[in-house]
């Protein structure tokens, strides 16, 4: 192999015919550490370097001046002719005496009279730092960060040659002064681009409130990919182009990290002075709004324009920042949205439809092939409608285009625009056809594992698919399947038709994506993490000029390979794990934290204006009437198609658009003063999937109603327990309820509700104790030592909102815990009168003003957010009904008694048990003392004399709301028995 190698080395190189031919000054090969110089002569003399090996990289012109140096001398040199004629080499290599870099200073000395001279490879540059830098490198690391390169891969291929690389210092330092260099270089650009744009903006006399006014595509990137999830990337970068000159205007990078800091931190030392990067501190999606406001802040200052219209894509909270942030002309600024963007959304949202719903896949159904038809479609109508003059007309134009698509798709075309090419008698390929395709559900696994992300920007967006989309499918007539994909479909096309005004005129960010593609190239791909230092800066400015520039004509190799087999050996260790587990959690953290992700992502803010109060109404009574009021056949249908409940796909979209029992006591102990938002979000947009807890005390459901079943016939009232699904009230069909089962008494035969609550899975106590130590716990314990639920617990409200719901009498309401093992059963009676005259009057109220705005007309993730409906229920003061067999037979409503004395002030009571005073008959001033338990404060202050308690007495079947419960304290009516 060796002597294979010498051979191609020494092969003659011939020369080109008619060409003088040239005598070869210097050609070297490398056998140990021995260089073979051929002179003029051909006779090969051996010098040798002491202590140096490998090639070195020569400029010529630096070689032409050494050689012409060292041949006068020798010329002159008489010592240097007697060496010549007795076959002796003239001049020897002696020492390479220095090494910076991929420069080495050599010295060779002339063998007649021992004189010494310097062989420098590389000439010196002044870099942008007043230094004086050797230029090869500069140039090797020049060529590093435009190939988006590190010092590895420098010396990696310079090690495999043989060429000594530089050290790590030396090329930070190098690529540094080059990003400065870049930057300034930069900057003189942008101003000039910005003087263009305002000179192009003035002679289109576009001005707004005297300043000339442009349109700019605006678009940010990370130092790393998201993968749609895990937004954590350590910097960013956000960038402002002017759409007329296409060229750049304002360009801003965040860094989160900064390595000195960071090192000096860990050592709990001073960092010294040091030019920090670090300039974010915030999560990454924020990132991007921060860039792009900061350069409308600046617009003004730096090139004496407005940017007035907003070329953006919609996954970022930049619009609402602006408006919110950008002093005077900041709400003012109109965003016209990526057209392209949308598409791809649309897509996006399709693609997770089918995840949810597989049963919308198949033949004939939402196909592969019908999705990108789909999206093709609205693309064509954003197209077509935008060449348009009249824009007020073709927006509405624009908005029944896109809501018709699925219509079109599925072969539907009465309703379909005059570029719909139904009458032409053309039919699409079978590719195009959702009723011809052979797709199967394993093509459909692969395709959406494979390349799904560039598919989505691919796919359907050509001009040939435009075009094809407009072909008509013959009708089919649509099937109660498609009804079902339409109704699904709708939902997403209604999304993108909101945003009808923002897309006409075709806008792209491709102006963005293109750069941002470009400086993906200097990072290398986001593979590498560039922002220990300033290498991200500087890459992403390089990135920047490399538009308005043209391409122009380590350590070695066995030491990285050691540095690897170190990493390796210290990531195996566990305190390095754990280390590394540790940052990758707190990012994580950061990156999925609401705020965070409603800077960038699906949820986050977006800028739409809110319909009329007209406009809302007609909305709103459209969804209840399509949505909400339903037929008595149809309410049995879901009931009987929802019995497995949470595994039910239909269980969760009917519970959605309804309050259920479940809610019903959140709902009658919120304030209606206090805003709704927060509650909302809870109802509408929750993720919580459930935790430990709940997924136990799931598992251990189907137990506690067998040891219900055992108890209950230990007892002597056999039962048997079947399940039931959904249940919507016919009368106030926005209320609903689901329990965990029928109960059916063998004995007697009647029908009953059956109500599980596993609790205290995280506590080793007892009822009793939970009773005393567990604030909200739903068992308290009555005069007669037994334990009864709260009567203003959400639960209690829970079960009669099952029972007027269902239209039950009773319903067992079963609490089981299991360290220790307990089992608690209570019948509960219906309770017409608190359903009637408390209930309903606050959950009615609740929804309609409330949730059913935000059902039909979705605000979440757009500014300025759910609207809120101000105080939604006024809540009568009520005074309590106590009418029994122990008033008095004038049926009067009791009275306190009148006695003055001081009494102290703001007493609390909540969970004191009392002993009440009441006038039972004013004719004879009869008064009766009653022993209750203060449940609640429902409104107002503990203490305070307008607050409003809830107390349940002992002898009674119910609560009550009482009002002068303080007062009477103050008059010595009311007197505590549990001191």
């Amino acid at each position: 192999m060796e002597s294979k190698l010498v051979k191609f080395l020494h092969k003659d190189i011939e020369q080109p015919s008619g060409q003088q031919r040239l005598t070869p000054l210097l050609l070297s090969d490398s056998k140990g550490n021995h260089l073979k110089l051929s002179g003029c002569s051909k006779v090969e003399h051996d010098i040798l370097i002491r202590g140096r090996g490998g090639r070195r990289i020569i400029d010529l012109d630096q070689l032409q001046k050494h050689v012409s140096e060292i041949t006068m001398h020798t010329a002159l040199c008489s010592e240097a002719q007697m060496c010549a004629l007795v076959n002796r080499p003239v001049v020897k290599l002696v020492a390479e005496k220095q090494r910076l870099g991929l420069a080495s200073i050599m010295q060779a000395e002339c063998q007649g009279c021992g004189q010494l001279f310097q062989l420098s490879t590389s000439k010196k540059t002044t870099s942008s730092s007043g230094l004086k830098r050797y230029d090869i490198n500069l140039r090797a690391v020049w060529g590093s960060m435009v190939t988006g390169s590190g010092l590895s891969h420098l010396s990696e291929c310079l090690g495999t040659m043989g060429v000594p690389s530089m050290s790590q210092p030396t090329f930070t330092a190098i690529e540094q002064e080059i990003g400065n260099w870049w930057y300034s270089v930069l900057k003189e650009d942008m101003f000039a681009a910005g003087a263009e744009e305002k000179r192009l903006a003035e002679e289109r006399n576009n001005y707004h409130q005297g300043v000339p006014a442009i349109t700019v595509v605006c678009d940010g990137g990370w130092s790393k990919r998201s993968h749609k999830h895990s937004y954590n990337a350590l910097g960013g970068v956000g960038i402002i182009i002017g759409q007329v000159t296409r060229k750049l205007l304002h360009i801003g990078i965040r860094n989160k990290y900064c390595y000195t800091c960071s090192l000096a931190e860990s050592r709990q030392k001073d960092p010294g002075q040091h030019e920090c990067f670090k300039n974010w501190d915030e999560s990454s999606q924020a990132m991007e709004a921060d860039v792009i406001v900061e350069g409308f802040m600046n617009a003004e200052k730096d090139h004496g324009v407005r940017y007035m219209r907003l070329v953006a894509d919609g996954d970022s909270s930049v619009y609402a920042r602006i408006q919110k942030t950008v002093p005077i002309w900041g709400p003012h600024v109109t965003k016209l949205e990526c057209a392209n963007h949308a598409c791809k959304c649309l897509r996006s949202s399709l693609e997770k439809l089918v995840d949810r719903l597989p049963k919308l896949k198949g033949r004939g159904k939402l196909t592969l092939a019908t999705r990108i038809r789909i999206v093709s479609a609205v693309r064509c109508a954003i197209r077509m409608r935008s060449s348009e003059e009249n824009r007020s007309l073709a927006c509405k134009k624009l908005v029944h285009d896109i809501k018709n698509c699925i219509y079109h798709v599925f072969g539907d075309h009465t309703r379909c625009p005059e570029f719909c090419k139904k009458s032409s008698g053309e039919i699409p390929s079978t590719e195009s056809s959702p009723t011809s395709t052979c797709e199967d559900e394993q093509s459909e696994s692969v395709i959406s594992v494979v390349g799904d992300q560039q598919d989505f920007w691919t796919d359907g967006s050509s001009l040939k698919d435009q075009e094809d989309s407009r072909l008509a499918v013959p009708g089919r007539g649509l099937s109660a399947a498609d009804k079902e994909i339409i109704n699904e479909v709708c939902q997403l096309l209604n999304r993108i038709a909101s945003k009808a005004e923002r897309l006409l005129g075709n806008f792209t960010t491709n102006l963005a994506e293109a750069w941002m593609n470009i400086r993906a190239k200097f990072d290398g791909g986001k593979f590498f993490n560039r922002c220990s230092r300033g290498s991200w800066h500087c890459r992403c400015y390089g990135g920047a000029l490399r538009q308005i520039w043209e391409p122009s004509g380590h350590l070695w190799y066995g030491q990285r390979e050691k540095r690897l087999q170190l990493q390796r050996l210290l990531s195996a260790r566990p305190v390095q794990k754990a280390k590394r587990w540790k940052r990758r959690m707190i990012g994580r953290k950061q990156s999925d934290s609401t705020k965070a992700r409603q800077e960038y992502g699906t949820d986050v803010i977006e800028v739409v204006a809110d319909y009329s109060s007209h406009q809302l109404s007609i909305l709103k009574a459209k969804f209840d009437k399509d949505f909400v009021q339903l037929s008595k056949e149809r309410v049995k249908e879901i009931c009987e198609a929802t019995i497995d409940q949470s595994d039910s796909d239909i269980w969760h979209d009917e519970r959605r658009k309804r309050l259920t029992s479940s809610n019903f006591g959140d709902i009658m102990a919120r304030n209606s003063k206090i805003a709704v938002t927060t509650f909302i979000k809870r109802l509408l947009y929750s993720t919580f999937k459930g935790n430990r807890f709940t997924k136990i005390g799931l598992a251990a459901e189907k137990a506690t109603v067998s040891e219900y079943c055992a108890k209950k016939a230990t007892d002597g009232d056999p039962v048997t327990v079947e399940h039931t699904g959904l249940q919507i009230l016919h009368s106030h069909p926005f209320l609903a309820a689901s329990t965990d089962g029928i109960v059916s008494s063998l004995a007697s035969g009647e029908k009953g509700l059956l109500e599980v609550k596993n609790v205290l899975m995280n506590k080793q106590l007892t009822f009793l104790e939970a009773v005393k130590s567990v604030s909200n716990f739903c068992l308290i314990q009555s005069s007669r030592n037994q334990l009864v639920l709260k009567r203003n617990h959400k639960f209690y409200y829970q079960v009669q909102g099952q029972l007027n719901v269902f239209d039950m009498k009773w319903l067992d309401f079963v609490v089981r815990s299991s360290s220790p093992h307990q089992l608690h059963i209570e019948r509960i009676v219906v309770d017409k009168n608190l359903w009637v005259t408390k209930m309903l009057p606050k959950l009615t109220p609740f929804y309609y003003p409330c949730l059913l705005p935000e059902l039909c007309a979705p605000r979440y993730g757009r500014s300025p957010g759910i609207r809120e409906p101000g105080v939604w229920y006024l809540q009568k003061d009520t005074k309590p009904k106590q009418e029994s067999c122990k008033l008095s037979c004038s049926g009067t409503k009791p009275q306190t008694t009148t006695r003055s004395t001081n009494r102290a002030t703001r007493q609390r009571f909540v969970g004191r048990e009392i002993s009440h005073k009441w006038i039972v008959d004013e004719s004879s001033d009869n008064c009766k003392w009653y022993h209750g338990s203060v449940l609640d404060v429902t409104s107002g202050l503990d203490g305070n004399p307008d607050a409003v308690y809830d107390i349940y007495y002992h002898s009674e079947d119910e609560t009550y709301s009482i009002n002068h419960l303080v007062q009477d304290f103050k008059e010595d009516s009311v007197k505590f028995i549990d001191a």
